[in-house]
Order: structure tokens, then C-alpha cells, then sequence
């Protein structure tokens, strides 16, 4: 096979572009010859003017494979002639000047520029005719992928077609499941409603029927107790009414568990006294730790508002629970609750409750598990402390119910602090200014008590009522700081002692200060004591002038010291011997000028009740009815002071006959509901029938007492 064999350029398509080319050549450059020597050794020319003979091929030939430069010139035939490869063709192109022509001015310049416009062409023939098969492969494609195309368009129709029908089809079939399941649903929903009504129902009968006879029992105990018992009979009938207590405190517990696992405690907004409540709360617990050597506190910040609105019954229910948890864990020490305002806004205000005490502590892997339903730090069998566990879980539900929390602070055998805030709203009520109270501005007081947190609660009440003050926590020293005080010219105006002291008791510091030389001898005494016995006859033979238990409300300290000051400043009064004071001696005047009205169709409950508020000092008329209430008060509207009305009657139920008395005008005397209905919104009823307080049977003494004192006293 030849070196110059081509598949794809054979020697005939060669020699056809080199007379292609030469045919050109002729044509541009009219003024020259051309001819071209192919790798074969034949020559190209014009056959009719040749160029060259062929008899200069070998010549030329040797020429071309001696020279050192790829283009020579050569004498050839008479004229010069100009020799290039034209590599595109492996042939070398021969050119030189026509004879009897002008020569070009560069003849090598312009065959170089139309060989290569000359191959230009060529290719761009070349891909003339390669877009125009591609434009056909191109188009054949085209139709074959638009018939595929089609083809698809046609599959995907009718797929859709097919979804379609499908989805409608199982658009009805969902459409007649959900009808069929909102069905089942409603008829679920109706079925719940229904069990919770009867649940409902079934907890305010069974509560209704539970309190009644616990009113019975629970009321005649303490009936009894107020009789002469002997010491086997009072500490059986005692037995009792603890065991009725702790019944209904559970019975309690349960229904208010109830309501917050259904969602269905509400809260109230109404005003009251937060200082009030938690001086309640105080007083309440007092009694559970009588006979332990335990101090209980009440802080009151100075910046807390007189009156807030909110739920003061829950608000009371958790104090209640803290505290009382707190007493049951202490032994000895302190238990203090303190009540400040932590943040305020526009509308409302943060109160924050601290209950602290000196207890056996909590480990700090119980923080969580004493606020769930049923669980105690302890929750051994043999556990020292009972309870059933609802109370702090109760108690933190409320909590956040009221748009706060709880939690604790604890040192094992330090004690234990519990946080409770609360949300509550600010009151448009003005606080009611205590008449009758002295100006303690330039008068001096000594406070004498061991316990140092007293001394600041003291401090703070009396040194904003006015007064200079002069504390200290030794009882041996009083005597001392009077006599110096005497010595500057700045005697005590009155003295408050603390009874329980270690070195010196304060009925021995009461006696020893009347029995002395000192010219303030006979000031004003104040006994102040966390002893709930009953000690005022020995507070006046140890030459006290009057009596308060701790802690005590502001208000009730602020009288009782205006009282006894009045009576040292009185020649007639301070010759006399006049009868110790007290927070209910004034409260015993009034009592006696007090007419009731009780509206109870039970004659157990009309018998407990008369026997309880007659004992009291309270005048009591019983009605069996609505209706025969509402005719005794529109007969005789000034007789009565304040109305208990029971709601479930007959004749004329407690709700009506509140709302014709109200109707009548009667809006000025309070009716205080008294009723077993204690379910979730029975104290709403109340309120909107237009009863002013509401109070849930059994009856217990201090109970109706503290809302006689609200009512009564008050207006008084």
C-alpha cells in the first residue's frame, strides 16, 4: 500500500482539489501560471499554456528534498519560479509570472492569501454540507421524539382520566367516613358531657350529703367541748372533731383534685386584703403547733396594696397548704410567712409569698417528686408525717392556674423555704382609713423580744405608724434602756415584751418594771406572745395593760396601742383598774348589738347554727324558707345586721329570695350563703344571685366567726 494512502482522502478526490485549486488560482491571479507537484511525483498544469515541462519534475523533485527551507525559488524554463508545499493537499505548488504580463508587486503574499481563501471555501463547503445532514438526522429525530410525545401526552390523558375517577371515588368514600366519624364523635362528645354532668351531679349530692351530717357532727363536738367536760371526755370529744376535720379536709382535697384533673377550676375576681388573708392563714396554723417552742411570723411588705382583686379563697388555700406542710415538718424554730411585690405593671401586680421554716428540710432529689399527685418526701409506710400527698400538687396546680408557681428552697436539717407567686389584678377600691387612731408622731416604744425577725416586723409597722423605736433581744437589759432613756430626757411612751424570753420571761420583766424606782413605771405595756393559752387574766396581775397573739394584723396592733395610750394619758381612766385589752374585747361590745337572720330549713343545722352564733353574743331569728325571710326582712328591713341563707329550700329557694330582697331594694344588709354546695360555680351562682359572701357546709366556728367580723365589723 502506498505511504500516501488515504481511506478518507483517496488520490482521485486529491487530484480533484488540486485542479480545484489550480482552476482558482488561474482565475485570481491572472498575471501568473500555477502548477502543482502532488507526493506521487506527477505534475498538474494547465494543459493548454503548461507551466513547466514535464521533464523538470525530477529536477524539481531534488530541488524540494535538498532544501533546507520548506519554500525556494528556482530558475526554471527562463523564469523564476516560486516553489510551496500546501500541506492540506501533500503536494507542492509552483508559481511564476505569465510571460508578456507586469509582475505582481508581492506574488507570494497574494498566492498564499487564495490558497487559503481557496481551502476557507473548501471547508466552509464542507460544513455546509455537514449541517445539512445534521439538520435532516436533526429533524428525523424531532419527529420521532414528537411522536413519542404524543404518544405520551395520550398515556398521561388517560392516566388522569383514571386518577381522577379514582379520586372522586375515594373523595365520597372519605367524605361518608368523616360524616359517619363526626357522627360517632358527636355522639361521643354528648356521651362525655354527660358523664362529666353526672359526675358533676354525683360529686355536688355526694358532697351536699357528706357535709350535712359532718356540719352536724363537727358543730355538736365543739358544742360539747365548750361545756364541763372531764379530761377523758374532752380528749374523746377532741378525737372526734380532729376526726371530722381531717374527713372533710380530705373530702376537700379530693373535690378540688377533681375539678383540676376535668379543667374545670375556675377562679374568681373580687377584692380583698392579702395582709388580712395572711394573717388568717396565721392564725389558723397557730393552733397546730401549740405547745412547741415555735415562733409564727407574718412579714408584710410595706408596698403591698391595701386591697388586689383576684381569688382570695385559692390564694388562702395555698398559703394554707405551705404553711400548714410547714408545720407539720417543725419542731422548734420559726415558722414566718412573708408576702412582698415582685414585679408590677399597668394592670398588675406579682405577689410573691415566702413560707419559711426551720424544719427537718427536703432533699434536693425530691424538689419535683413532692409536688406530684400522691407522693411525699417520705413515702415510706412507716412514715413519721402523714397526709395524703394532694396537697403540694393542689397547691402548685392553683399556682399556675393563677399565673405563677411553686417551688423550693431546702437544707436538710436547717429547714425549708417555699416560693408561691401569683398574678393578681390591681383594685379600684380605696383602702378605708382607720379612724380613731392616735398620732404617734414624737412618741417612743421599747420592743423586747428574743426573736429577732419579730423585732424587724415590729420595727417596720411601728416606725411607720409614727413612733421612735428601741428594740432589743436581751430581757435582762429593758430595764436598763428605760432608766437611761429617762436620764436623757427621752422617756418610753410604752413598752411592747415579747412573754417567752430565755434569761427572763415578760411577766417577770412586766413585774420587775412596775415594782421599780423608774418614773416610767407605769407605761403603757403590750404582752405579744406566740402561746395560744388563755393567759390574759395573768398578762394583767403581771400589770400588762393589754394582750395580742403572734403575729397580729397591723390594723388590730396600731387600735390596741391607741387604746392603752389613751387610757395612760386619762387621770380617771389610769386611777381605775380596767379590764386588760384585747383584739376581741372590742369586738365582745358589739356583738351584743347584732341581729341575725337564718334562713335554714334543717333543724339540725337551724339548732347548731342558733346555738353557736347565741353562745357568740349574736341575736339569731330562724326562718324555715326563702319566702318567709324575704317577708321578715320587707316587714322589718332595720331589725336585722346580716342574713345566712341556705340555698336549697322549699318554698322559696336561698337564690330567689336574694334576688326579690335585692329587687326590693334591700341592698345594703349582707346575705352570706350557707350551703353543702360546694362544686364549681355554686359560689358564682351566689355572687350573681346578689349574696355578698359565700360559706360551705359543715359550718365551723372560726369560719363563720371571720366572716361575721368581715361583714359586721366593717360596717360598723
Amino acid at each position: 500500500m502506498p505511504e500516501n494512502f488515504s481511506l478518507f482522502h483517496p488520490p482521485e478526490a486529491m487530484e480533484a482539489d488540486i485542479k480545484a485549486l489550480l482552476s482558482h488560482l488561474s482565475a485570481s491571479c491572472r498575471s501568473m501560471e500555477f502548477a502543482c507537484l502532488d507526493a506521487a511525483g506527477k505534475l498538474h498544469q494547465n494543459q493548454q499554456v503548461p507551466l513547466l515541462p514535464v521533464e523538470c519534475v525530477g529536477e524539481i523533485k531534488d530541488k524540494i528534498a535538498s532544501a533546507e527551507e520548506s519554500a525556494m525559488d528556482l530558475p526554471m524554463n527562463g523564469r523564476i519560479c516560486h516553489i510551496a508545499p500546501i500541506p492540506q493537499l501533500n503536494a507542492h505548488l509552483i508559481s511564476a509570472h505569465a510571460l508578456q504580463k507586469s509582475p505582481c508587486p508581492d506574488p507570494s503574499a497574494q498566492v498564499n492569501l487564495e490558497v487559503a481563501l481557496f481551502f476557507a471555501r473548501q471547508e466552509n463547503a464542507g460544513l455546509r454540507k455537514k449541517l445539512t445532514i445534521q439538520k435532516k438526522q436533526f429533524d428525523r429525530k424531532f419527529q420521532v421524539l414528537d411522536k413519542k410525545y404524543q404518544e405520551v401526552m395520550e398515556e398521561t390523558q388517560h392516566s388522569y382520566t383514571i386518577i381522577q375517577e379514582q379520586q372522586e371515588k375515594y373523595s365520597k368514600t372519605l367524605q361518608s367516613e368523616i360524616e359517619a366519624q363526626t357522627r360517632q364523635l358527636l355522639e361521643a362528645k354528648m356521651e362525655a358531657e354527660a358523664a362529666s354532668v353526672a359526675k358533676s351531679q354525683f360529686l355536688a349530692s355526694m358532697s351536699h350529703e357528706i357535709r350535712t351530717p359532718m356540719n352536724g357532727v363537727i358543730g355538736f363536738t365543739e358544742m360539747l367541748l365548750a361545756t364541763d367536760l372531764d379530761e377523758e371526755q374532752k380528749d374523746s370529744a377532741l378525737t372526734i372533731k380532729r376526726s371530722g376535720e381531717a374527713l372533710l379536709s380530705l373530702i376537700n382535697d379530693i373535690l378540688d383534685f377533681s375539678k383540676v384533673e376535668a379543667g374545670q377550676m375556675t377562679l374568681e375576681w373580687i377584692d380583698f386584703d392579702p395582709e388580712i388573708t395572711s394573717h388568717d392563714v396565721c392564725e389558723l396554723i397557730r393552733p397546730r403547733v401549740m405547745g412547741k417552742p415555735i415562733e409564727v411570723l407574718c412579714r408584710i411588705d410595706d408596698h403591698l396594696p391595701a386591697n388586689v382583686m383576684g381569688d382570695p379563697g385559692r390564694f388562702r388555700q395555698v398559703l394554707v397548704n405551705l404553711l400548714g406542710n410547714s408545720a407539720k415538718f417543725t419542731e422548734r424554730g420559726e415558722l414566718e410567712l412573708s408576702i412582698n411585690v415582685e414585679d408590677e405593671r399597668t394592670d398588675t401586680l406579682v405577689l410573691h409569698s415566702r413560707i419559711r421554716d426551720t424544719g427537718i428540710g427536703i432533699p434536693k432529689d425530691k424538689f419535683k417528686s413532692i409536688f406530684e399527685v400522691f407522693k411525699q418526701a417520705d413515702g415510706s409506710t412507716t412514715r413519721k408525717y402523714g397526709g395524703t400527698g394532694l396537697g403540694l400538687s393542689i397547691s402548685k396546680k392553683l399556682a399556675r392556674l393563677m399565673g405563677g408557681d411553686i417551688w423550693v428552697e431546702s437544707t436538710i436539717g436547717k429547714g425549708t423555704t417555699f416560693h408561691f407567686t401569683a398574678v393578681m389584678k390591681k383594685s379600684s377600691r380605696v383602702a378605708e382609713t382607720i379612724q380613731d387612731i392616735k398620732d404617734f408622731h414624737g412618741l417612743k416604744a421599747l420592743v423586747v423580744d428574743d426573736n429577732r425577725t419579730n423585732i424587724e416586723i415590729l420595727q417596720s409597722i411601728l416606725k411607720k405608724s409614727g413612733f421612735t423605736v428601741v428594740s432589743t433581744l436581751n430581757g435582762g437589759e429593758a430595764i436598763d434602756i428605760i432608766r437611761s432613756a429617762e436620764l436623757e430626757g427621752a422617756p418610753f411612751d410604752c413598752g411592747i415584751l415579747d412573754l417567752q424570753m430565755p434569761r427572763i420571761s415578760g411577766f417577770d420583766l412586766a413585774v420587775s418594771i412596775r415594782k421599780s424606782e423608774l418614773k416610767s413605771r407605769s407605761i403603757p405595756l403590750l404582752a405579744y406572745t406566740s402561746s395560744t393559752e388563755r393567759i390574759a387574766n395573768q398578762c394583767r396581775d403581771a400589770g400588762f395593760n393589754a394582750f395580742l397573739t403572734k403575729p397580729t394584723r397591723r390594723p388590730i396592733l396600731i387600735k390596741t396601742l391607741t387604746k392603752i395610750l389613751e387610757r395612760s394619758e386619762s387621770p380617771s381612766a389610769a386611777a381605775a383598774t380596767p379590764a386588760i385589752v384585747t383584739q376581741y374585747s372590742i369586738r365582745e361590745d358589739m356583738k351584743h348589738s347584732i341581729k341575725i337572720l337564718l334562713a335554714e330549713d334543717n333543724m339540725v343545722n337551724q339548732k347548731l347554727a342558733t346555738i353557736m352564733l347565741t353562745k357568740a353574743g349574736y341575736t339569731v331569728e330562724v326562718v324555715d324558707n326563702g319566702l318567709l325571710a324575704l317577708e321578715r326582712l320587707s316587714n322589718n328591713p332595720n331589725t336585722f345586721d346580716l342574713v345566712l341563707m341556705d340555698i336549697q329550700m322549699p318554698e322559696m329557694d336561698g337564690l330567689e329570695a336574694t334576688r326579690q330582697i335585692r329587687k326590693k331594694g334591700f341592698t345594703t344588709v349582707p346575705i352570706i350563703a350557707m350551703t353543702a354546695n360546694a362544686m364549681v360555680g355554686d359560689r358564682d351562682k351566689c355572687i350573681d344571685a346578689g349574696m355578698d359572701d359565700y360559706i360551705t357546709k359543715p359550718i365551723k366556728r372560726e369560719v363563720v366567726f371571720k366572716i361575721l367580723e368581715k361583714w359586721l365589723y366593717a360596717r360598723q
